[in-house]
């Protein structure tokens, strides 16, 4: 009877215990689901979707040198990375939803770099998650590619519009496109150096002689090929342009005043050295077509997806993992607090600098 009542006692005992033990279970879950949900909160929210800290480190390594060279201060980069990564995953979603891909060629060109042993070691080294990387590189295709989606299927009308409120309404602009070809003396030499008068005068005289030939009929192109210092020299010299303020205002003006078909009766000269000008043909309303101008507006369709798609940014959380990532930047004396935080993160962080263009081989 004891044997049977011990028996009873010491399972009625284990009951307790698995119990206990599920109980202890739960709130050890809770917790740990607590920490995985706060870890994995995002540095930025959005409708659909978040920037984690992985993402945000590589586009920290990518972009923070480059900001930091056109002027913006410790204080405005972190933000500027931010707003990008959100904004590129945003856009993301959107291509996502219209059906568009990474084609068989660009995903080809991601996987060789990250086939190669010295990519792979470099991204090691800056301590980046492979696999993250790598998805944002096929990403960037994705985006690329809707992006020239969103271009190419815009209407004419549509275009038209972007250029006449680009530039102000009212004003007459040219929806022109220029086919032009040009022979360009340098002023700068191959050492980087700028000519002397004497030396301008020599290019000028030979630039005089080569203009003799194209005026007397002989091939534009050819011409262009032996003599041009311009990179479309291979092309013969072959320029296409618009009037929008992108060509060099002499280059313009002559070309308004030519016709087609006809080579300048006198040399061109501008901050880039002596032209020789041949306007090959007008193509109404060309600039219409203009991949750039296209591209920019499609640009301008993404201006308030960050409102539209409620932006939320945990600046405190961020400016906390840019000093752990980046501890040299952001380290200061200024106060005791900074300085404890500074050197906390400086022992923990991984210094991170941009010395290869791998990281940004597919970015736009």
């Amino acid at each position: 009877m004891n044997s049977k009542t011990n028996k009873l006692k010491t399972g009625s005992e284990n009951s307790v215990i698995i119990v206990i033990l599920a109980v202890l279970l739960v709130v050890v879950l809770a917790i740990v689901g607590v920490i995985v949900a706060k870890d994995n909160k995002g540095l930025a929210t959005f409708d659909g979707g978040k920037v984690t800290k992985s993402e945000y480190k590589i586009y920290y390594q990518m972009f923070a040198s480059y900001l930091q060279m056109y002027g913006y201060t410790s204080d405005e980069i972190p933000l500027q990375i931010l707003d990008r990564a959100a904004l590129d995953k945003m856009i993301l979603s959107d291509a996502k939803s219209a059906g568009v891909k990474i084609t068989d060629d660009q995903k080809k060109e991601v996987d060789d770099i990250f086939n190669d042993d010295q990519y792979i070691e470099y991204f090691k080294g800056l301590g980046l998650d492979l696999d993250d990387l790598r998805e944002i590189y096929y990403n960037d295709y994705v985006i690329s590619n809707y992006i020239d989606k969103l271009a190419n299927e815009a209407s004419d009308d549509v275009i038209s519009e972007y250029i006449k409120s680009k530039y102000g309404e009212g004003e007459e602009i040219d929806m022109n496109e220029y086919d032009t070809s040009h022979i360009l003396f340098q002023f700068s030499k191959d050492d980087g150096t700028t000519m002397t008068d004497e030396e301008k005068a020599e290019l000028k005289t030979k630039a005089e002689e080569v203009l003799k030939r194209a005026l007397a009929g002989e091939d534009f192109a050819a011409l262009a090929k032996e003599f041009s210092d311009d990179s479309t020299a291979e092309q013969g010299g072959q320029y296409i342009m618009y009037m929008d303020g992108n060509t060099v205002e002499e280059y313009a003006n002559a070309v308004k005043s030519m016709k087609v078909g006809q080579v300048n009766a006198a040399l061109v000269e501008s901050s880039y050295g002596y032209h020789i000008i041949k306007l090959n043909a007008i193509n109404e309303n060309g600039r219409l077509k203009n991949s750039n101008e296209r591209q920019e507006y499609a640009n301008t369709l993404f201006d308030d997806l960050e409102t539209n798609k409620n932006l939320k940014r945990d600046e405190d959380a961020l400016m906390k993992f840019v000093k752990e990532i980046d501890p040299d930047a952001y380290s200061t004396t200024d106060d005791s607090s900074n300085a404890t935080d500074s050197s906390t993160t400086q022992d923990n962080g991984t210094e991170v600098e941009v010395t290869d263009e791998s990281t940004q081989e597919v970015q736009q």
